[in-house]
């Protein structure tokens, strides 16, 4: 039997300092309303998602998506993710919010890194400065063998694992595993307490695919921090949670 990816997260350590939690009650001024009646900053919104998704899990959203490479009906191309990041930033107006869930986070990270002019708040969600860090490497490596010989029975597994509703939408397995590779190499720890833009991190304390204490230690890099997190996994179940931390921006 081959090495199978193992989905239990180490138990996270007690953090030096206490999470501050910011609260989404009341509103701001100068909001704009959309269709929906859901009242969103006037800054522009731009959707990241993770990977093996698309930007479906974020339709209910407003906003400007971005796929990832391979994914949904993606036209961008670059597998390596500080070109990726390049890539996107020039399809972003200044001054936008960036919204990163998983490998998305990662992205939107990379971009208020080498971009700032991009950025005018980030919102992360289930997300980490170095993925391959919170794994061992045999656990990574049994991923990576696992999509590649069960293929789209491994992804159904992993987006019912990763994702709280039924997914379905467009993937090449074998393009999008090498941005997959990228992305369990990538280490971008040490940007972080350059990144002067203001950080919202949403986290699931029952998240089995990227770790709470991720997002404690992104926390504890960046003054710039916040840290919400909600009773659930890798996705909010009620993506209000993430209209409402919106809202508090």
């Amino acid at each position: 039997m081959g090495e199978r990816w193992l989905w239990e997260p180490e138990v996270a350590g007690s953090s030096p300092v206490a999470p501050r939690v910011r609260s989404s009650a009341g509103q701001s001024k100068g909001f704009l309303i959309p269709r929906s009646g859901v009242r969103v900053p006037p800054d522009p919104l731009v959707f990241i998602h993770g990977w093996g998704f698309s930007s479906k899990v974020f339709k209910g959203l407003p906003g400007i998506n971005l796929e990832l490479p391979h994914h949904g009906r993606s036209n961008l191309t670059s597998l390596k993710l500080k070109a990726l990041a390049k890539e996107m930033a020039l399809k972003i107006p200044k001054g936008s919010i960036l919204i990163g869930w998983s490998l998305g986070g990662t992205l939107a990270l990379l971009i208020a890194f080498f971009y700032p002019s991009k950025v005018s708040h980030l919102v992360l969600i289930g997300s980490t400065a170095c993925f391959g860090c919170l794994w061992e490497k045999r656990e990574l490596r049994g991923f990576l063998l696992r999509l590649r010989k069960e293929r789209e029975d491994f992804l159904k597994e992993f987006r019912s694992r990763a994702y709280p509703k039924p997914f379905y939408d467009f993937l090449d397995i074998d393009k999008s595993a090498k941005l997959l590779e990228d992305y369990f190499l990538t280490d971008i720890r040490s940007y972080i307490p350059h990144i002067k833009t203001p950080i919202t991190l949403l986290h699931g304390m029952a998240d089995s695919v990227v770790p709470f204490r991720a997002s404690l230690e992104l926390y504890n890099l960046s003054k710039k921090a916040k840290l919400i997190t909600f009773h659930g996994g890798h996705f909010p179940k009620d993506e209000s949670i993430i209209l409402e931390v919106l809202k508090s921006i």
